[in-house]
């Protein structure tokens, strides 16, 4: 049994007192309190189905977007040889070193 949703009446009920009367006579008519993480696992929350449609329908075009986003497949280049031919191979003729110091070397 759903414990009532009119505050007036849990007001009310809370106000009145009954001498005698057992403890688990206030739990069915106030209804028992849970702790708060009891709530988040078993709770519920009642929406209106406009809502309910409306929000479907904006994960639905959400998901059409997403698939129509996605970039197509990159064209592949074409393969660069591996190989390497050091027929024409000619060592430098003229070698000219520089040397940089950089700011640290004295």
């Amino acid at each position: 049994m759903e414990p009532m949703d009119d505050p007036k009446l849990r007001n009310l009920l809370r106000e009145w007192r009954v001498e005698d009367a057992p403890r688990s006579l206030d739990e069915r008519v106030l209804g028992a309190k849970q702790p708060w993480w009891k709530l988040l696992i078993g709770g519920s929350v009642r929406v209106p189905m406009p809502v309910v449609l409306a929000f479907a329908v904006l994960l639905v075009v959400m998901g059409v977007a997403l698939v129509r986003s996605r970039p197509g497949p990159v064209p592949s280049t074409p393969a660069v040889s591996a190989t390497v031919n050091l027929a024409e191979f000619q060592p430098v003729r003229d070698v000219q070193v520089r040397i940089v110091r950089g700011s640290h070397a004295e």
